[in-house]
């Protein structure tokens, strides 16, 4: 308030006007504070009270936000292709590529997955201080074939994460199924974390299941430390947390020290689920419009969580973003974009300056510039679900760096 009144205008000498501002400074200097502050401003006037309701506020507060981190030459946007094999093959082989966009830089990946059978994905959709932590599954779901590396392309270093406990049950007795769900940095720690959920499948395979006792396991959640080296299991004070992993959309992403996931917590319903790296707690943000569950998308739009639905499967996606965690009231819807009907949906993400990538029906690769409503293509193209889209930012920093 005082920075306000000291930037309003002095109509004249009388007591009142030197403490009056303007609605269209107040506009202007509250456009480029972040939600959770605007909040707390509603309550010293009624007009502040009801900016998000006003077209004019929320036109800067656009513009403010998109151009934010825009400029910053240190931040890359990553683009993580999986190539078909043609002719295609029933065992779906692919070559996966990493480019850097701005420079159309391509970073040869490490050699763990320096071969042509890679089903990767960057885990967490982001770099995190610089890192990578990639993935590679296998179909048929073999526990001894789940891969987790941790990388620095910068320095060309990586770190091959080893296998938890889980992947060492018995495989006669029951098939283990490991799900990634998170990947982070916890600060307090100075510690890199990965985060599994497990899972067990005892129906009957044909293929010797059938001749051992059924033995039901709890599926659980695991974390591994990098500091320590070593897996353990997170002990969950909530029951009914125990049984949602096959809840999760797979959507997660990792901002500001904790993991986030859409969780389809009733048939109707979702909620942002959390998961804080350093004091390892879950807690959970309401969300306030809902949608048909297989159209929500979660990701870091210039870092503010978004969460993107398209109503109906139609053209239009509408973009809201959260101002405080825990908070149902903080989400704020701050784009409706389309129609565009050359849209495949889901979209691929949001890549450098807020640009939103999707992937048209023909196939190519294009992006949105919210900022213009420009659209361009890539000049690449990329099958369904082979594409991610992220943010990296380089760092000279060892992986084990600062933990030994």
């Amino acid at each position: 308030m005082d920075y306000l009144q000291k930037q309003s205008p002095p109509f004249n000498d009388s007591k009142v006007s030197r403490k009056y501002i303007h609605d269209d400074l107040a506009f202007y200097v509250l456009s480029k504070l972040a939600i959770k502050s605007l909040k707390r401003f509603g309550c010293v006037r009624k007009s502040w009270s009801i900016l998000f309701d006003d077209s004019d506020f929320m036109a800067l507060f656009r513009n403010h936000f998109i151009t934010r981190h825009g400029s910053d030459d240190d931040h890359h946007t990553f683009l993580l292709i999986h190539h078909r094999e043609l002719p295609a093959t029933p065992d779906y082989r692919f070559h996966a590529e990493l480019h850097l966009l701005e420079n159309r830089l391509k970073l040869n990946l490490p050699p763990p997955f320096q071969v042509d059978d890679n089903h990767l994905s960057i885990l967490g959709k982001t770099s995190v201080n610089g890192i990578f932590c990639i993935g590679q599954y296998f179909v048929g779901g073999d526990s001894n074939k789940v891969i987790y590396v941790l990388w620095n392309p910068a320095i060309q270093e990586f770190f091959v994460i080893p296998p938890s406990p889980g992947h060492l049950l018995p495989k006669h007795r029951v098939h283990v199924l490991h799900d990634f769900h998170g990947f982070g940095y916890a600060q307090v720690r100075d510690d890199f974390k990965v985060i599994q959920y497990v899972s067990f499948d005892t129906s009957g395979r044909g293929d010797g299941y059938d001749d051992y006792p059924r033995i039901m396991y709890d599926p659980f959640f695991e974390i591994y430390s990098l500091r320590n080296n070593s897996w353990k299991i997170l002990h969950i004070d909530d029951m009914s947390l125990r049984y949602v992993g096959n809840a999760f959309t797979g959507d997660e992403l990792y901002m500001n020290g904790a993991c986030h996931w859409l969780v389809n917590s009733q048939p109707d319903k979702i909620v942002l689920l959390s998961f804080d790296l350093s004091d390892e707690m879950f807690f959970t943000t309401p969300i306030g419009e809902i949608s048909d569950y297989n159209y929500g998308h979660l990701a870091v739009l210039n870092g503010s969580i978004a969460y993107i639905i398209n109503h109906d499967n139609d053209d239009i996606f509408h973009i809201s973003i959260l101002g405080e965690l825990g908070v149902k009231e903080s989400w704020i819807k701050l784009f409706i974009y389309g129609p565009i009907p050359s849209m495949d949906w889901p979209l691929i993400g949001f890549g450098k300056k807020g640009y939103v990538f999707f992937r048209k029906k023909d196939d190519e690769l294009a992006y949105v510039d919210l900022s213009t409503q420009i659209i361009e293509e890539l000049g690449v193209k990329g099958e369904d679900y082979c594409c991610k889209i992220g943010i990296y930012k380089e760092s000279l920093v060892s992986i084990r760096g600062s933990t030994n």
